[in-house]
């Protein structure tokens, strides 16, 4: 029997070891999704549950933890890995995960706090502890991460939370102790290796990555994690700072920043090589078997994580114009088939119609943040293409999404990339044949004056780029052969594309 140790008579369901186990053993094999809900409810009962011993109640939670780890992988390759992630199931997917996570969090915490209060039952174990807050460390950072999916408010504690174990781990000197975080795990962790990580990855931009970069960034940061270093010293290979007295969330550093002795830094010097390496065999389709992904993804979707994180560490994000604070409204629409059928009507007509109302926060010639309340949220994602038009301005533009992040109010925070002032519908048509054969619409994006002449950027229907084949066009009069170069960007909405341009001489309407 559990619940003995102290003294103490526990009645919850689980406080009998072969009850519990019976429990367990009840789980259904063939619903992955019910077994983890049901792993989630039980994980908050105990949570909750105050007559538990502090040693029986760990003996519950690692129980259901460790078995709801099995659960956990399964339902994360089935979800990173859809085509979708915002359809039906991917939707519940990351509901369920997204809850296991904070269930998960929640257990360690209360069995820290527990064990922080003190009391008789605390000595006996002291060798728990560790394992306790890396685990904490661990499920906080999955649970931001399905936060950040959905762009919802972050916790305004994770930063207090996180910097209250960290202190905890170094004032106890258990910081760096290594353990197997789960029986499954071959390789050993820490606290400081789980919250290096932690604030790696999330320092690296989060909110500017699409669901599905989130996820990899973290993985492939996790692959390489060997070589973060957190110390206390602001040193030329720092780059991230995290103030363990005043938690906020973790900030780029300066080499001139003020430095306190509670200031923690975080360098991934080592981290660029082993990336840049990685990405020459993502260019050539191939994913290494041995980073563990957690599921079997397209070379391309590694390769925008991989180039996310590469940006961050070769160059801080600076604004390459001045942002100006902003009121008023600018129209956009989302989607490219949208916007093909607007440039369509603005073609025709010189109006387009059927464009939502944002309101601007700043911009500048690069980009524009606007924000969202309650109607026009549903939808936007990272990486959306919008069709834009701001007031006063005759022709149409185009952006794409680049950050999400919702407020405590439910407003929706969007940053988004100008690609182009003003854009143009134009038809393609394969080179082959002397322009014969069927018609693909796309759009022709204007370059600022004298900008990359003999070149032309374009957008067009998702996947129906070639490097194996070129275009012709007409664009303001003039026939043109479109040699590819390369794709600047794909999603499952669109291919931005970057072609070589060449006048052709001809009287042939394209």
């Amino acid at each position: 029997m559990l619940a003995r140790l102290f003294g103490k008579k526990c009645n919850h369901p689980m406080a009998d070891m072969k009850s519990a186990q019976a429990l367990l053993a009840g789980l259904p094999k063939n619903d992955l999704l019910k077994a983890a809900t049901e792993l989630s409810d039980w994980l908050e009962s105990v949570t909750d549950c105050e007559e538990f011993a502090l040693a029986d109640q760990f003996a519950v939670i690692n129980m259901l933890d460790e078995r709801a780890q099995h659960y956990s992988r399964k339902l994360q390759a089935e979800y990173f890995t859809l085509p979708d992630l915002h359809v039906f199931q991917g939707n519940r997917l990351c509901l369920v995960l997204g809850n296991l996570a904070r269930q998960t969090t929640q257990a360690y915490l209360m069995l820290f706090n527990r064990y922080c209060q003190g009391g008789k039952e605390v000595a006996a174990f002291n060798v728990s502890v560790p394992l306790w807050v890396a685990r904490a460390v661990r499920a906080k950072r999955e649970r931001l991460k399905y936060a950040s999916i959905h762009y919802e408010p972050h916790d305004d504690t994770i930063w207090g939370t996180l910097a209250q174990l960290y202190r905890h781990a170094g004032q106890q000197d258990y910081l760096e102790t290594r353990l197997r975080l789960y029986s499954t795990n071959a390789e050993l962790t820490s606290v400081k290796f789980e919250a290096a990580q932690m604030l790696a990855w999330y320092a690296c931009g989060v909110n500017s990555l699409s669901p599905r970069g989130m996820h990899l960034a973290e993985r492939l940061i996790g692959h390489y994690g060997e070589v973060i270093e957190i110390t206390n010293k602001l040193t030329e290979h720092s780059l991230f700072g995290f103030d363990l007295v005043h938690p906020f969330e973790p900030v780029r550093v300066v080499l001139d920043a003020t430095v306190h002795p509670q200031m923690r830094y975080v360098g991934m010097a080592g981290m660029q090589a082993k990336l840049e390496d990685l990405l020459n065999l993502l260019e050539k389709n191939f994913v290494p078997p041995e980073i563990n992904l957690g599921g079997v993804f397209r070379a391309s979707w590694v390769l925008e994580a991989v180039k996310h994180i590469l940006a961050v560490l070769r160059s801080p994000p600076l604004r390459s114009s001045k942002r100006l604070e902003l009121g008023g409204v600018i129209k956009v629409v989302s989607g490219y088939d949208n916007l093909i059928e607007r440039c369509l009507d603005w073609a025709q007509t010189g109006t387009a119609c059927a464009f939502d109302e944002w309101a601007l926060d700043n911009a500048s010639a690069s980009g524009f943040s606007a924000i969202l309340k309650g109607q026009g949220v549903d939808g936007i994602a990272i990486s959306n293409l919008l069709g834009i038009q701001a007031t006063g301005v005759r022709h149409l533009g185009v952006a794409i999404v680049r950050r999400l992040l919702q407020d405590s109010g439910g407003r929706l925070h969007v940053g988004a990339e100008v690609l182009s002032t003003q854009i143009a519908r134009v038809d393609l048509r394969q080179s082959v044949g002397g322009g014969s054969g069927s018609v693909m619409p796309a759009l022709w994006l204007y370059e600022k004056s004298g900008s990359q002449q003999g070149f032309a950027r374009l957008l067009l229907q998702a996947g129906h780029f070639s490097m194996n084949h070129s275009l012709v066009s007409c664009f303001e009069g003039k026939n043109y052969l479109l040699i590819p170069v390369e794709l600047e960007e794909g999603n499952s909405d669109y291919d931005l594309a970057r072609f070589h341009t060449i006048e052709q001489v001809c009287n042939e309407v394209l």
